[in-house]
C-alpha cells in the first residue's frame, strides 16, 4: 500500500474507522506528556501517519492517536497513546522501557522499539516478538495484507 493511501481500506474492510488528522501541536503535547512520564516519544514516521489519520480501527487492528475518542454509540473510549502506554508504566512492566505502544492486533500489541529502531508485533504478556519491521509503512502493509 502506498504511504498514506487509506481510501482503499474502506473498500477492502468492513467497519473501518479512520479518525480525523491531528496537528503538530497535539503531537508535540503528546510527546511532552509521554516523555514527562518516562515513556518514549512518538516515532517520526508514526507522527506522519497521525497527521493523516489520528488513529484507526479495522477490527481487530487498532492504531492509537493523540486524542481520547469517545465512541458513544459503542459505549467505548478509544484510548490515546498516553493512556495506553501509562497502563504499562502503571503496572511497572519493565518490558516497556525504551519502547512505545502504538497499537494492537487482538491480544497482541504493536510497539516501536527505540533499542533497535523497529516496529514490532509482540505478545502482550511476555513481549515475545511475533513480527518486526523497519518502518511504519512496512508494518502497516503487513497488517493490511494479513487481515
Amino acid at each position: 500500500m502506498q504511504k498514506n493511501d487509506f481510501s482503499s481500506l474502506m473498500n477492502k474492510f468492513k467497519n473501518v474507522v479512520l479518525f480525523e488528522p491531528t496537528t503538530q501541536s497535539k503531537i508535540d503535547f503528546a510527546n511532552a506528556m509521554l516523555t514527562n512520564n518516562n515513556i518514549q516519544k512518538i516515532p517520526s514516521d508514526y507522527s506522519d501517519f497521525l497527521k493523516v489519520h489520528n488513529g484507526l480501527i479495522i477490527p481487530p487492528f487498532e492504531l492509537y492517536g493523540t486524542d481520547v475518542i469517545h465512541r458513544n454509540n459503542y459505549n467505548y473510549k478509544f484510548p490515546n497513546l498516553f493512556d495506553i502506554n501509562s497502563l504499562f508504566i502503571k503496572n511497572k512492566n519493565p518490558l516497556i522501557e525504551n519502547r512505545i505502544v502504538v497499537g494492537s492486533i487482538g491480544f497482541d500489541i504493536i510497539l516501536y522499539d527505540y533499542i533497535d529502531s523497529k516496529y514490532k508485533i509482540v505478545n502482550r504478556l511476555n513481549f515475545e516478538i511475533i513480527e518486526q519491521f523497519d518502518t511504519f509503512d512496512n508494518l502497516f502493509d503487513y497488517v493490511i495484507n494479513t487481515l
